[in-house]
C-alpha cells in the first residue's frame, strides 16, 4: 500500500509509482519485409541477431544525458531531465530488436506443362457453375447451420479477443483503490498509538514493451487472428466441397439404381420368354436357369446401391446442419447438374495469394516470426512505469482537502542476468517453431498445386471419356436388342443373347460412372481453385 505525508500528520512510508503514461499506443501493421518471396530455395530460419544496431538505438548517444543523467536545459515538472532511465524508456518504446525476414521460394509458374492459365482472382462460390438451384440452397443452409462453421467462427472470435488482450497489456492500466486501514506502532522511541487512515488513490501502470516486446506482441496477435479467419474461410469452402461431392455421388448412385432396375426388367422379360419356350418344349432348361441367375445377380446389386445412396443423403443432412431424420431435401439426379464449360485455371500467383489454406499457412509463419521477436525481446531489460495519486487522511472529513493529496512516480527496470538458460531455450524453441511453419507453408503450396494439376488433367480427359462410354453403351444396347430379336426368330443362340446382355449391362454402368466422375472431377477442380 502506497502512503504519503498529509497535513494530518501521517507517518511517511516508502513510495512506489511511475511517470504519467505516454501517448496512447496503437498497433502497427506488419512490415512487408517480415514475409516476402525470394528467389531460389526456401531459406532456413535466419539468425535473429542483428548485423547492425537498430536505427532507434543508433539515435541514442551513449555519452549523452540520457545515460549519464546530465540535464540539458530546465528539467520538466515530472523530473525527466533528472531520470536517465525514464528518458531512455521513452526512446526505447518504439525500438524493436530487428529480426531478419524469412525468405521463401517463389510460387511455381504453371500447374502443368503447356496448360494455359489466366485470371487474377479465384472463385469463392465455384459450385454455382453446376447451375443447380437446389445445390445452391443446400450449400447456403450448410453455411448457416453447420456446427463446423460455428466452431470455426468461434475460433476467430477467440483469436480476436486474445489479440485485444495482447494489445491491451501494453496500454496504460488504470485502477482505483479506496482503502480504510487501522494501524498501530506502539514500540520504539517514537511509537504511536492506534490510528485510522482513510485513502482514496488511483494507480496507472504502463509497460512500454522495450526492444520490440510490444510491437512483436501486436504482430503476433494480428497474424493469429488472420490465421483463424483463413481457417474459417477454408472450413466454408471445405463444407461446400463436401456437400457438392455428396450430392453428385448420390445422383450417380440414383442413376445406377435406375439403370439396375431397367436392366432387371429387361432381363425379366427375356426370362419370361424363355420360360414359355421351355414350357412348350422348344428349348432345354439350361437357358432358363442361366437367365434366371442373371436376373438374380442384377437384383442382388440393388440393396447395396440403395444403402450407399442413403448414406450420401445422411451425409448431406449432417453437412447441412440437421439430423438425417429431419432432412427434407429432394433427391439429386445427374440431369440436374450442368457440366461447367472448360475453364482456364487462375494464375499460380492468385492461388498462392487467395487460397485459404495457403493464406492460413502464411499467417502462421508471420505469427511464429513475431514470436521469435518476442522471445528475443525477453532477453533484454523490461521496464514498468507507474504513477499513483490520491488522498489520505486520518479523518474522513478532511480526506479530500488539498493538504491530504499524495502522489508517487516510479520506474522499475528488470534485466535478466542468469536464468539457467530458460530465455535462450525459449528463443531456440521459437526459431524451431518458425522453421516448422515455413516447411508447412511450403508443403501446403505444393499440395495445392498437385490438387490443381490432378484436377486439370482429369477434367481434360473426362469429356472424351464420357463421349466414348456413351457411344459404347449405345452400341451395346443395339447389339443386345438385335440379339434378342434374332433369338426370337431362331437365328441366334441363347449364348449370343447372354453375352450381349452382359456386355450391355457393363456398358450401361460404365457410362453412368463416367458421367458421375466427370462431375466429381469438375467439383475437385473448382474446390482446388477456390478462394477469396
Amino acid at each position: 500500500m502506497m502512503k504519503a505525508v498529509s497535513k494530518t500528520g501521517l507517518r511517511p512510508e516508502p513510495h512506489q509509482g511511475a511517470l504519467p503514461p505516454g501517448p496512447p499506443l496503437r498497433a502497427e501493421p506488419l512490415e512487408p519485409a517480415s514475409f516476402r518471396q525470394g528467389e531460389g530455395v526456401a531459406s532456413v530460419v535466419p539468425s535473429i541477431w542483428p548485423v547492425s544496431p537498430s536505427p532507434c538505438l543508433k539515435q541514442m548517444d551513449y555519452k549523452g544525458s540520457a545515460f549519464n543523467g546530465v540535464p540539458r536545459g530546465r528539467a520538466p515538472w515530472w523530473g525527466m531531465g533528472r531520470s536517465p532511465i525514464l528518458l531512455t524508456a521513452l526512446i526505447l518504446t518504439a525500438c524493436a530488436v530487428p529480426i531478419k525476414p524469412v525468405t521463401i521460394a517463389p510460387a511455381p509458374r504453371s500447374y502443368l506443362p503447356g496448360v494455359p492459365t489466366a485470371g487474377a482472382r479465384l472463385q469463392s462460390a465455384w459450385w454455382r457453375g453446376f447451375a443447380d438451384p437446389a445445390l445452391d440452397r443446400l450449400v447456403a443452409a450448410g453455411e448457416r447451420r453447420s456446427p463446423s462453421i460455428a466452431a470455426a467462427d468461434a475460433l476467430v472470435a477467440q483469436a480476436a479477443a486474445n489479440q485485444a488482450a495482447a494489445t491491451g497489456a501494453f496500454l496504460p492500466q488504470v485502477s482505483v483503490n479506496p482503502n480504510v486501514s487501522r494501524q498501530s506502532f506502539p514500540t520504539g522511541p517514537n511509537g504511536y498509538g492506534a490510528y485510522t487512515i482513510d485513502e482514496f488513490t488511483g494507480t496507472i501502470t504502463y509497460n512500454p514493451g522495450l526492444f520490440g516486446a510490444r510491437s512483436y506482441a501486436f504482430r503476433n496477435g494480428r497474424a493469429l487472428t488472420a490465421y483463424e479467419r483463413a481457417n474459417a474461410a477454408a472450413a466454408r469452402l471445405t463444407l461446400a466441397d463436401n456437400i457438392v461431392v455428396a450430392a453428385i455421388t448420390e445422383a450417380g448412385l440414383e442413376a445406377q439404381i435406375a439403370t439396375d432396375r431397367a436392366m432387371a426388367a429387361s432381363e425379366q422379360r427375356l426370362l419370361t420368354l424363355l420360360q414359355g419356350e421351355y414350357a412348350a418344349g422348344a428349348i432345354a432348361r439350361l437357358p432358363v436357369l442361366q437367365q434366371q441367375a442373371q436376373v438374380q445377380a442384377t437384383m442382388a446389386a440393388l440393396p447395396g446401391l440403395l444403402a450407399q445412396a442413403s448414406a450420401q443423403r445422411h451425409a448431406l443432412a449432417v453437412l447441412s446442419g440437421v439430423a438425417p431424420a429431419d432432412f427434407a431435401g429432394g433427391h439429386f439426379r445427374l440431369t440436374d447438374f450442368t457440366v461447367p464449360a472448360d475453364s482456364i485455371a487462375s494464375v499460380p500467383s492468385a492461388l498462392v495469394a487467395g487460397r485459404p489454406d495457403i493464406v492460413a499457412a502464411r499467417a502462421l509463419v508471420s505469427a511464429d516470426h513475431a514470436a521469435v521477436g518476442q522471445a528475443v525481446a525477453a532477453l533484454y531489460p523490461s521496464l514498468t512505469l507507474s504513477a499513483q495519486g490520491g488522498y489520505a487522511s486520518e479523518t474522513f472529513n478532511t480526506l479530500f482537502e488539498p493538504g491530504a493529496a499524495l502522489w508517487t512516480l516510479a520506474g522499475s527496470l528488470l534485466a535478466p542476468i542468469f536464468d539457467g538458460g530458460v530465455l535462450h531455450a525459449h528463443e531456440a524453441a521459437a526459431r524451431a517453431t518458425l522453421a516448422n511453419a515455413l516447411a508447412t507453408y511450403r508443403g501446403t503450396v505444393l499440395t495445392a498445386f498437385q490438387q490443381v494439376a490432378d484436377a486439370l488433367r482429369r477434367t481434360a480427359d473426362d469429356r472424351a471419356s464420357v463421349a466414348q462410354n456413351n457411344a459404347a453403351a449405345a452400341t451395346a444396347d443395339d447389339a443386345y436388342t438385335l440379339a434378342r430379336q434374332q433369338f426370337k426368330l431362331g437365328a441366334a443362340s441363347y449364348n449370343t443373347v447372354l453375352t450381349a446382355q452382359i456386355t450391355w449391362r457393363q456398358a450401361q454402368f460404365t457410362a453412368v460412372q463416367a458421367a458421375t466422375q466427370q462431375l466429381l472431377d469438375q467439383a475437385a477442380l473448382g474446390a482446388a481453385l477456390a478462394g477469396e
